[in-house]
């Protein structure tokens, strides 16, 4: 069977640590304060799978192609060399992770809520993407595999950039035709006082069906950073290094400028 991996959100401005799968308490264990608490997790695991779109296994090119001149895009070296990755099938999420979504989490191990702070509760909704932490992050996945029976867990960087270019397509933007089209099929410019993310679903998908891989937020993936990374990789199913100090974030790396949300951008 397919691994099923679940793109989850992060965002860099609203980092909140969270339980890590060893630490998250079960809901049979310590149950969240809500009454409705299983009726709430039923529907989030029926949304999950609903909105699961499947890959089929392809090998692409990984990393900056550069331009028809043969100049990379990236100024960043360690989104080169460009380097063949064959994957097996697999399926992601349509959208990224939710506050809603994530507050079943929370309330059904008995955490506490995220980003509930004076900060954080500015930008806080329940439609838009949830700024965790990796851990977070991590530990949302877990208990969704162990809940559906089913693996979940974070994508692969590869897993990551194949999704985002629909089937590993020479894509550079994870839009509906490849390019940036602000208000159509990408954000505007953010002006001071609007919200730091959009709702989800806001824009058109890729053709693969996913939401929101090029726009205004990072991404976490399930891999150790290293900028030499690419020069070693395995040409199947590449999983990262072993070790490494920081986790990888793909989308849009460096805020809403447009080259910041080029499908082969990479940052820790």
């Amino acid at each position: 069977m397919p691994t099923i991996k679940i793109l989850v959100s992060a965002i860099l401005i609203s980092l909140h640590t969270v339980a890590s799968c060893s630490e998250v308490t079960s809901p049979a264990e310590k149950p969240g304060p809500n009454a409705d608490i299983d009726k709430r997790v039923q529907a989030l695991l029926t949304k999950v799978k609903r909105s699961l779109r499947p890959l089929k296994a392809g090998t692409f090119e990984m990393g900056d192609w550069g331009n028809e001149d043969g100049i990379p895009y990236d100024f960043d070296t360690h989104s080169r060399p460009l380097h063949k990755v064959t994957l097996d099938g697999f399926s992601m999420m349509a959208y990224k992770v939710t506050y809603d979504d994530f507050d079943v989490f929370t309330d059904a191990t008995g955490n506490e809520r995220i980003s509930m702070d004076a900060q954080g509760i500015k930008h806080r909704a329940p439609n838009r993407p949830a700024g965790v932490s990796w851990h977070g992050a991590k530990a949302y996945c877990g208990w969704l595999a162990k809940l559906a029976k089913l693996p979940f867990d974070l994508p692969t960087e590869a897993q990551w950039e194949y999704a985002a270019r629909s089937g590993g397509k020479k894509m550079l933007f994870a839009t509906d035709n490849g390019k940036i089209e602000r208000g159509r099929n990408f954000p505007h410019k953010w002006k001071f006082g609007d919200p730091e993310t959009i709702e989800i679903g806001g824009y058109p998908p890729n053709p693969a069906g996913l939401y929101g891989m090029s726009e205004d937020t990072k991404e976490w993936v399930i891999d150790w950073f290293d900028a030499n990374y690419y020069k070693i990789s395995p040409k199947r199913n590449p999983t990262g290094p072993e070790s490494g100090t920081k986790k990888i974030k793909r989308g849009s790396v460096e805020g809403s400028a447009e080259i910041s949300a080029m499908v082969f951008m990479r940052t820790a």
